[in-house]
């Protein structure tokens, strides 16, 4: 069919309009949409890019976040290495993103300037030592060779460059099974003990709670074989806490002495700490710093006090305030309250058995040589014993010649060249060893026309006591003017039976001597001589005659001499002989003036005391290097406060850096904080 020109002319309008509307399109499309399109997929891209940069920066947070989870161990772990040190901190993968965390020491804040903390270390038994290892202000007395020096610079509290002695608190008299109480069902398992007086052995080998308070031991305190245990509310959280322990624990005690913040362990009579681990199992031990109220004025002077004993002996009196220990200890007696103190006994407080070990003595002083024809008198002051009374003494000239005693002060040395001057030192043994050689006399020099030494005057005339089948007979001392007398020797008449006795001792024995086997019904007289280094004397004159009877009494027995009172065994004993994992922590004061602390840490395990340390006697052995990381038992440690940079790092560029301050508490603050 074919179309009109009309119909034609239309249809190419048609055309030409479609083809306008096209071309309009295109220009929108390319102008419009085309771009929208495109800003979308840039968005697109920008927001993966920004979820992805976000999830990173949340992971670094994160590391830092996981870092001060635990701010006790932060402050232990970081240390005080140094600025450009970094410490590695264990990694995180937060939303599968990798994060290193490291931290870096910078500063530190101490509770006092290092010019005003009291002595950290003190030992009170002449002649004991303070190993090298461990650090805190020493306390050095002007007389090494004193025992009670050390008792003029102590203060009943804390004060700057003083030996730190507190009394004891008021402890409750409550007396406690060594068993403790158990937590119920649905709650962690733990076994509790409250604050009171512990006559039994307690031994510990599990998850243990202590709830805060004071505790008197009077027998041995073990933890061993894997326990886990937490003395008093503190920094460190244990398996149950004050609250749930005196409401919850199974027939909890209706009083449960339950005071301040913290614990503080007291050891009287036979009360000792022992923490020893097996090759499988160790202990971990934390005492909580102990915190004390104002309020509670009857166990305030137990603040800052983690261990103490009740120093004295057991059978002193209570007004008896002083106790001297064997010429090595000189100890205060133990005193209860900071107002209107009373005695130790008078608590309800039994004065520990424990004292410090015998050590050798110490050297004696004073030597004085006087000369004489080839021989010499040499005297001497007698030093402290060591805590074991002197066996003897030896004395030595430079030219090689000795003589001897067996506790007395002086002796005579013979055989000395005549014309050559010559000095002389002396040693003191005890059942440990010996001492050190004491500073040498001044130089004498025998000669032939000095005078010779003479023998003893002959002893006065003895008196005999007769015996059935024997006799005692006593004497007054023979006069001598130049050597000591060493020795007596008693001869019976008839018979000529003796007996002989040494008086070169200190104190020298009562004078006297004891005949056996003598024959009933004959009469004796008897005659003494005196012996020194030149000789015998003459004999004395004749005693009285007597005559034993078999019908009289026994001789009389005399009876043994008693030696000091004193076991040498720890009050604290930190015995980590085997190598398994051990964590001890005593933060507090450690004040056990008469007895021994010793730890023995063969390899290195986790031991610090951190608050001071006042004991007779320090015995420690520990693997660890010392350095400011690495201090093997840090008492007194006056930081307080460290400030650290903790950094944290994803694989990409993004980083998490805190300026943080850490208290040795665990209380932190956070400074600065940027995340970027």
């Amino acid at each position: 069919m074919v179309s009109s020109p009309r119909r034609r002319k239309r249809l190419n309008e048609d055309e030409g309009s479609v083809l306008l509307l096209v071309m309009i399109f295109t220009i929108v499309v390319s102008l419009v949409i085309i771009p929208l399109l495109s800003y979308q997929q840039t968005v697109l891209r920008s927001n993966s890019v920004l979820s992805a940069k976000t999830a990173r920066l949340e992971a670094v947070k994160a590391g830092t976040r996981i870092a001060l989870a635990d701010p006790a161990a932060l402050y232990r772990t970081c240390g005080n290495a140094g600025p450009t040190v970094a410490v590695t901190l264990a990694g995180t993968t937060t939303s599968g993103k990798s994060v290193t965390t490291r931290c870096y020491f910078l500063d530190y804040q101490t509770a006092q300037d290092s010019n005003e903390l009291r002595y950290g270390l003190v030992a009170t038994q002449v002649g004991s030592s303070i190993p090298s290892a461990l650090t805190g202000a020493r306390y050095s007395p002007a007389n090494p060779e004193s025992a009670s020096e050390w008792r003029s610079a102590t203060t009943q509290f804390s004060e700057t460059n003083r030996i730190w002695l507190p009394n004891l608190p008021i402890h409750s008299l409550d007396r406690r099974s060594p068993g403790g109480f158990q937590m119920p069902a649905g709650f962690t398992t733990c076994t509790v003990y409250f604050p009171g007086t512990y006559t039994d052995a307690v031994t510990l080998t599990g998850p243990t709670y202590f709830a805060s308070g004071i505790y008197y031991f009077e027998n041995t305190l073990t933890v061993q074989n894997g326990a886990s245990v937490v003395v008093g509310l503190g920094a460190t959280d244990g398996c149950s806490t004050d609250q749930d322990a005196a409401f919850y624990a199974v027939d909890a005690p209706v009083t449960h002495n339950i005071s301040g913040l913290g614990g503080t362990l007291i050891f009287g009579k036979n009360g000792r700490l022992l923490v020893t681990n097996t090759a499988s199992l160790g202990p971990s031990l934390v005492l909580n710093s102990r915190y004390v109220s104002a309020a509670e004025a009857d166990t305030d002077t137990s603040a800052g006090l983690s261990i103490a004993s009740v120093n004295g002996t057991p059978s002193q009196s209570a007004q008896d305030l002083t106790w001297s220990g064997s010429g090595a200890l000189s100890i205060p007696y133990s005193l209860v309250g900071n107002v209107d103190p009373v005695s130790a006994t008078s608590a309800d407080y039994t004065p520990s058995n424990f004292h410090a070990k015998p050590s050798v003595p110490s050297k004696p002083t004073g030597v004085v040589a006087t000369a004489y024809n080839g021989a010499a008198v040499v005297s001497w002051s007698a030093p402290s014993s060591g805590g074991s009374s002197i066996t003897g003494y030896r004395v030595t000239s430079s030219s090689g010649a000795t003589c001897t005693t067996s506790g007395s002060t002086a002796c005579a040395v013979t055989g000395l060249a005549n014309g050559s001057a010559v000095t002389f030192s002396v040693v003191a043994s005890n059942v440990v060893g010996d001492s050190s050689a004491s500073s040498a006399s001044s130089a004498i020099t025998p000669a032939v026309s000095s005078t010779a030494l003479a023998v003893p005057t002959a002893p006065a005339t003895p008196t005999a006591v007769a015996y059935a089948g024997a006799a005692r007979v006593s004497w007054t001392a023979a006069a001598t003017t130049t050597a000591p007398v060493t020795s007596y020797r008693v001869t019976s008449s008839p018979g000529g039976l003796a007996c002989s006795l040494s008086v070169a001792t200190s104190p020298p024995p009562t004078l006297r001597c004891d005949l056996l086997g003598l024959t009933n019904g004959t009469a004796y007289t008897f005659t003494v001589v005196a012996t020194n280094a030149a000789g015998d004397s003459v004999a004395s004159a004749a005693s009285a005659a007597v005559t034993p009877t078999a019908g009289a009494s026994a001789i009389p027995s005399t009876p043994p001499v008693v030696g000091a009172l004193y076991q040498p065994t720890a009050v604290v004993e930190i015995d980590l002989a085997n190598s398994s994992s051990s964590s001890i922590l005593i933060p507090g004061y450690v004040s056990i003036p008469q007895g021994r602390l010793r730890v023995n840490n063969p390899s290195g395990l986790d031991v610090r005391m951190t608050g001071g340390v006042l004991a007779a006697q320090f015995d420690v052995t520990d693997a660890r290097a010392t350095g400011l990381q690495t201090v093997p038992i840090g008492f007194v440690e006056a930081v307080v406060q460290r400030v650290f940079r903790i950094e944290s790092r994803s694989s990409g560029r993004e980083s998490s850096i805190a300026i943080v301050q850490v208290n040795q508490n665990g209380a932190y603050a956070v400074n600065t904080w940027e995340v970027q």
